[in-house]
């Protein structure tokens, strides 16, 4: 990735290794946050995929991800894929990552798929709406792909609540289901002024 850095300077930046059939480890993520570190100043979108079952990235490698993410305070555009990394990743991960969304203050999209991740409970669920809590007047499109997360009525409660106090939301997509059997699929009386909804892969589109 050096020759990256010889670039002046990057706003978009898009790294997907979901096609790869090679493990990745947490030392992928320290060259990944090397690069990402070279350009948080000027970054306004990014874009992360980690989703491949050849994943073997663990709460080391999230903490290195999540404090080059603190870093990128100019991101609007924020999008991270952790789908079937389930092996290594844990509550303290997520929280790892979502200390890093804390100091982001201008992000307009937000994208989080941390589903079959299976060693997440309601904490993860806390620790991502603790994360956003600054960006509630920004953000205008939120995705959170929660399946078959080990989670219960605290991870719901404190959904819900937070849920209603994006004050700017225009789309939203919430997907949390456990083994095909339970399914979370949020609504309330605030989606009547949403442009789109997304549940559970039914999307609503609002026509004006």
């Amino acid at each position: 990735m050096e020759s990256f850095t010889r670039l002046p300077s990057l706003q978009h930046l898009t790294l997907d290794f979901g096609g790869s059939e090679h493990r990745f480890y947490d030392e992928g993520c320290k060259g990944v946050g090397q690069l990402v570190n070279h350009f948080s100043t000027t970054l306004t979108n990014l874009h992360l995929n980690f989703s491949t079952p050849y994943g073997d990235i663990s709460d080391g490698g999230l903490h290195i991800l999540g404090d080059v993410i603190r870093k990128c305070s100019n991101l609007t555009h924020l999008i991270l894929n952790f789908y079937k990394n389930v092996k290594n990743i844990s509550d303290t991960g997520v929280g790892e990552i979502t200390r890093g969304l804390s100091s982001l203050s201008q992000l307009i999209l937000l994208h989080l798929n941390f589903s079959w991740c299976e060693r997440l409970t309601d904490r993860s669920v806390e620790n991502i709406v603790n994360g956003i809590q600054q960006c509630r007047s920004t953000l205008t499109q939120l995705s959170l792909f929660l399946n078959n997360l080990k989670m219960g009525d605290v991870g719901l409660v404190s959904l819900s609540r937070f849920l209603p106090t994006l004050t700017r939301i225009q789309e939203l997509s919430i997907l949390w289901c456990v083994n095909y059997k339970t399914c979370l699929l949020y609504t309330s009386d605030a989606a009547d002024d949403l442009l789109c909804v997304d549940l559970g892969g039914r999307r609503i589109i609002k026509k004006k």
